[in-house]
């Protein structure tokens, strides 16, 4: 007979008697045996046949203090020892009772047997205060036969091994458990299990949690008592009903939303658990937090929005004027957006330079890039460099953190180097290296770092002149100025005033909640006249002051600035300020009618519209006068 493999076969025999442990060796020993009827070896087991004794491993002590030293290193080693044979009178030290609980207390799956010949205790005496009485036996000495212990032994071994096994089984399903448990809790997903009836048989953590459920006792919780808990956080309670119905069914998902204990958005999953037999046993639900991820679908939206409405803002349609030079404009900016190449915007203070350097970008194949403007002339000479290219940790004072530069933050997308010809000399230098090597380095930094960077730079200085006083880098100027744009002065496109005011004043009148929808044709000639040294940036702050001032549907003279208005004086000569009339001198109210028309048609780019709103007439009007005055070829 052989042991399951891997099964245990160590046997302890305790007794201070020598002899004795010389007859469980013998008992012990495989042999041939005729087999047995008796009625002990019945009770614990089939019949005994012949070659019937596995092998077994027998250990011996003489003392209970040598045994409880045995099982101790025994259960060290990893290999513990099924069944112990214990003698209750060993004098001196530990008597077999004292050593069978001292036992117990470092191995408590160990099979006893205790033995005895003669004893001064009774059975009740002997088992009182004993834990684990299922894993104890007791039989006297000298033995009657010895099949009985043979038999005994088996059987004890046996029990000790499957109980283990077991109790293997039970440890490996809790570790099983617990591990899965531990991976449902990872998963952030609520996940519960139900049976047919509707009782919780799992839930992690999450489940708990979004349901205000305890963690503690769950399943005990009855399966009514329980859904209505649960029904009453939904915000539509009927979906959950909807959804219980068809848990057994048929799989289903929906999206349902929670008011308690939190508000909250959830993908709902469940669908029916079948065992071996397909035969349904119960179903599982499955609750996911897609808040954020609508959340973040919402700011998608809300980004894709913005960048259209950008695209939009810096759109060629949205840098006003009509005139020739503004015409000279948009075609030069047309044909750089076809390519990368370093663009200069030159023009004076508020003539939007850098309206055209965003225009060009969001309408170039970069436009899903970053667009990163650095004011060159705002940042002192000290921290341009690390403000344009970074720096490392520690490669400065103050310099706590790596930090990225602006080349770095415009990566596939375009950087605008506003007032570029007030960077320091010793700084050009380095940009000149960056521009033609198209990498960086970090200040402190020893590796370089690739950057794909589109390069637009402005400036309203005379680079030229810079030039000859040594104040700029002629390489680097003709790296830049790879493809000028010049952008005119107001001043010098007074055509684009009327649009560019109309449009102001609509923005204007937008933000403010104001209807004013024309500016008079007074106010609208002194902004003609006036020479806007802060060119289209001073009329848009003009316009936007004048709305906030004005009371009426009309934009008039008296919201305009006072340094604005003096001009009126040099427009519209008075009658007071004349000492004598002359007569000969005033021309006649149908020179003004055509005059007036024809400054207003040439203002407007001859646009009807416009200069109809200019006169304060309607276009039917003007198509008269321009028939009236033979000038019809205007329209």
């Amino acid at each position: 007979m052989k042991f399951k493999e891997g099964w245990k076969n160590r046997i302890l025999i305790v007794d201070d008697q020598e002899d004795i442990h010389e007859v469980f060796e013998q008992i012990l020993k495989p042999t041939l045996r005729k087999s047995s009827t008796d009625d002990l070896a019945k009770a614990f087991g089939s019949e005994i046949e012949e070659d019937f004794l596995p092998e077994f491993q027998i250990l011996h002590a003489h003392s209970g203090n040598e045994a409880y030293s045995i099982i101790e290193k025994s259960i060290q080693n990893k290999n513990p020892i099924a069944l112990a044979y214990i003698d209750i009178r060993m004098p001196p030290g530990w008597d077999g009772i004292q050593t069978t609980r001292k036992i117990r207390e470092i191995d408590r799956n160990i099979e006893i047997v205790l033995m005895t010949a003669h004893s001064d205790k009774t059975l009740s005496e002997i088992i009182k205060d004993m834990d684990l009485l299922h894993k104890l036996l007791y039989i006297s000495k000298p033995f009657k036969r010895r099949e009985e212990i043979q038999q005994m032994t088996i059987s004890l071994v046996e029990k000790w091994n499957e109980e283990i096994e077991l109790e293997d089984k039970t440890r490996q399903i809790e570790i099983s458990k617990k591990r899965l448990e531990a991976v449902l809790d990872s998963t952030q997903d609520s996940v519960a299990m139900f049976d047919v009836s509707g009782k919780l048989l799992f839930a992690n953590k999450w489940y708990t949690d979004i349901f205000d459920l305890p963690e503690k006792n769950i399943h005990d919780i009855p399966a009514d008592e329980l859904r209505k808990k649960i029904r009453k956080c939904f915000q539509e309670p009927e979906i959950f009903d909807k959804t219980e119905k068809k848990a057994l069914v048929d799989t289903s998902e929906d999206i349902v939303e929670l008011k308690s204990p939190k508000n909250m958005i959830l993908y709902q999953f469940v669908s029916p658990v079948s065992d071996e037999s397909n035969s349904i046993n119960g179903y599982i639900t499955v609750y996911r937090d897609v808040s954020k991820e609508i959340e973040i679908d919402q700011m998608k939206s809300e980004v894709l929005r913005l960048r259209a409405e950008l695209e939009e803002e810096y759109s060629f349609g949205n840098i006003i004027g009509k005139s020739k030079k503004m015409n000279q404009v948009y075609t030069l900016m047309k044909q750089a957006i076809q390519s990368d190449i370093t663009v200069l915007i030159r023009g004076e203070s508020g003539t939007g330079k850098e309206l055209v350097a965003k225009s060009i970008h969001f309408n170039s194949s970069r436009k899903s890039g970053p667009f990163v403007a650095v004011n060159c002339a705002a940042i002192p000479d000290t921290l341009i460099e690390s403000e344009l290219f970074g720096h490392e940790k520690g490669s400065f004072t103050g310099a706590s953190a790596r930090r990225i530069g602006k080349f770095e933050q415009a990566n596939t997308g375009t950087i605008l180097l506003d007032e570029i010809g007030e960077m320091h000399p010793n700084l050009q230098a380095t940009l000149l290296r960056v521009l033609q090597e198209r990498e960086i380095q970090r200040v402190g930094g020893t590796n370089t770092i690739p950057v794909d960077v589109r390069v637009i730079a402005s400036t309203n200085k005379d680079l030229e002149e810079a030039m000859k006083d040594g104040e700029f880098r002629e390489d680097l100027f003709y790296r830049i100025a790879a493809f000028p744009i010049i952008l005119p002065p107001l001043r010098e496109r007074i055509e684009d005033i009327p649009l560019l005011a109309e449009k102001f004043l609509s923005r204007a009148s937008e933000k403010s909640n104001k209807s004013i929808n024309f500016i008079s044709k007074d106010a609208l000639q002194i902004l003609m006249s006036y020479d806007w040294p802060g060119n289209v940036r001073e009329l848009e702050n003009m316009i936007n002051r004048a709305v906030l001032l004005e009371n009426s549907e009309v934009l008039q003279v008296s919201s305009l600035p006072h340094e604005i208005r003096s001009i009126q004086k040099q427009i519209f000569i008075s009658d007071e300020e004349e000492e004598e009339p002359v007569i000969e001198k005033i021309p006649t109210l149908e020179e003004m009618e055509k005059q007036a028309i024809l400054r207003a048609l040439k203002a407007t780019g001859d646009n009807i519209r416009q200069a109809a709103k200019i006169l304060g007439i309607n276009r039917a009007t003007v198509y008269r006068k321009l028939d009236k005055y033979d000038l019809a070829g205007r329209r």
